[in-house]
């Protein structure tokens, strides 16, 4: 009998387990999404080249609606699209475009919690072969975006083709594009034309994204002046579709460097009865030697000087080794930030120790954030004596407007504010405290940070009348 309810309690485990696996719906496939697909389409009697940019938003309901951009052997058209899609429980699913050019069957894999969708045509009116993906919109948390959240240097990678009468010469260039946050860019790399050695390209030119996040870019070099349509994306990927006529070309552009942020370094003394410790952990992962700086800057922009530690410094850890930075307290109360680009494999973060006199010291452990975000989320709890506060860095090089918008458990409005960043500058309050956000005291619901230039990092702190720990953010690059 004990057998026989050991093999039930088996096989329900293992029936729990298959349901605890992906469960996804229509609703999986929500909000603004830009997508690529690249291959070929019957022209004639031959093949030719295709590529398409589009922008359509799905309603979580299986509707899509929206425009796209195609290129058809250098030959550009923009078209309006809808279409509808159905997503299965195992997260794969099938969707229909459809221009007044053509109608496509796609099918769908949705990865990252529908973050981002692989695709592939599997029949077209046109005879197009192609695959592609379908992502995100930066903005498809409610936020904006604009030509201050694209800034640093980003690694891209363009393929594809040009055609002169009729005659494709395939193109390669991989290259690196530095921005700077204001609308200016520059690139060097190496292209590869029509199977030639490679050789190296420079340039420079203008950049702009708009509130939707969609954009353009010109680059001028030695080969001539170059236009593109670009798409910033969830997760801090650029798509880049060259606009010129006589080009299939596009491809992304990734940030060569993610730099984390712990928002908040505090240490010394507040008072004659209370004061706080801060501390970074680092862990090494890999089987290498590793080094990385850690710089720490005030909320007002500039170094911040660690006792013992200086305004920066330099971490070597072994394989699988760990180290920590500590800031004791001692001397008078110092706020500002901690920064640093972690390799590969190292994983790291803060601790937070308050003293108060008479009382057990209380201590919470923080996440690093990502410091290139323009967008965060955080639940907050303010009934029964708790209160919520916030800590907010822009680490950029130009000013940030954090426009911050509160809704009760029930998605109602409990009201909106804004906050100006300084670049590389930091700020700290309870949320009730914001000018606007008075209503969210007593009250339960959620927190939406964001921007349109600049970056945005997020700390929550959720404080009680006698201890605090941190809240997890949910961020958005």
């Amino acid at each position: 009998m004990k057998l026989l309810k050991l093999g039930i309690m088996l096989l329900a485990a293992v029936f729990l387990s298959l349901q605890a696996q992906a469960q996804c719906t229509n609703t999986s496939l929500n909000g603004a999404l830009f997508y690529t697909l690249s291959g070929t389409v019957k022209s004639g009697n031959s093949s030719v080249g295709y590529q398409e940019l589009g922008k359509v938003t799905a309603d979580g309901n299986g509707g899509l609606s929206g425009t796209s951009t195609t290129s058809t052997a250098g030959a550009f058209t923009t078209l309006t699209v809808t279409g509808s899609y159905s997503i299965l429980p195992n997260c794969s699913g099938t969707a229909t475009l459809t221009t007044s050019a053509n109608s496509a069957q796609l099918t769908l894999q949705l990865v990252n919690g529908g973050g981002l969708a692989l695709v592939a045509v599997t029949s077209s009116g046109s005879g197009e072969i192609a695959d592609g993906r379908f992502y995100r919109a930066a903005n498809a948390t409610g936020s904006q975006c604009g030509t201050g959240v694209l800034e640093g240097t980003y690694g891209a990678l363009l393929s594809g083709g040009t055609f002169l009468s009729s005659v494709r010469t395939s193109f390669e260039l991989d290259t690196q594009l530095v921005f700077d946050g204001k609308g200016g860019v520059t690139a060097n790399g190496v292209v590869a034309i029509g199977g030639s050695p490679g050789s190296v390209t420079t340039g420079s030119g203008t950049y702009s994204i708009s509130a939707d996040c969609s954009g353009v870019m010109q680059i001028i070099g030695p080969g001539g002046t170059f236009n593109y349509f670009l798409a910033r994306v969830q997760g801090g990927t650029v798509l880049i579709f060259q606009s010129d006529a006589g080009t299939t070309i596009n491809g992304t552009a990734n940030p060569q460097q993610l730099q984390n942020v712990l928002p908040q370094f505090v240490f010394g003394a507040a008072n004659a009865t209370s004061g706080w410790y801060s501390a970074l952990y680092f862990t090494n992962g890999t089987s290498n030697t590793v080094s990385f700086l850690v710089t720490f800057t005030t909320d007002a922009g500039a170094p911040m000087n660690v006792p013992g530690v200086g305004t920066s410094k330099q971490v070597t850890i072994g394989p699988l080794g760990t180290a920590v930075i500590e800031a004791l307290n001692t001397g008078s109360q110092i706020e500002g930030y901690a920064s640093v680009a972690l390799p590969t494999g190292v994983t790291a973060y803060g601790v937070f120790r308050q003293s108060v006199l008479g009382k057990p010291d209380q201590e919470a452990l923080v996440g690093l954030k990502n410091s290139n975000a323009t967008s965060s989320t955080l639940t907050f709890d303010d009934t029964n004596g708790l209160t919520t506060s916030v800590a907010l860095v822009n680490t950029s090089t130009v000013a940030a407007t954090v426009t911050i918008t509160a809704w009760g458990i029930d998605g109602s409005l409990l009201g909106s504010s804004s906050q100006l960043l300084q670049p590389g500058s930091k700020f700290a309050a309870s949320l009730r405290g914001f000018l606007g956000l008075a209503g969210i005291a007593g009250q339960r619901g959620s927190a939406l940070f964001a921007v349109p230039t600049g970056n945005v990092s997020v700390l929550g702190l959720r404080f009680g009348t006698t201890a605090f720990t941190s809240i997890p953010t949910t961020e958005q690059q």
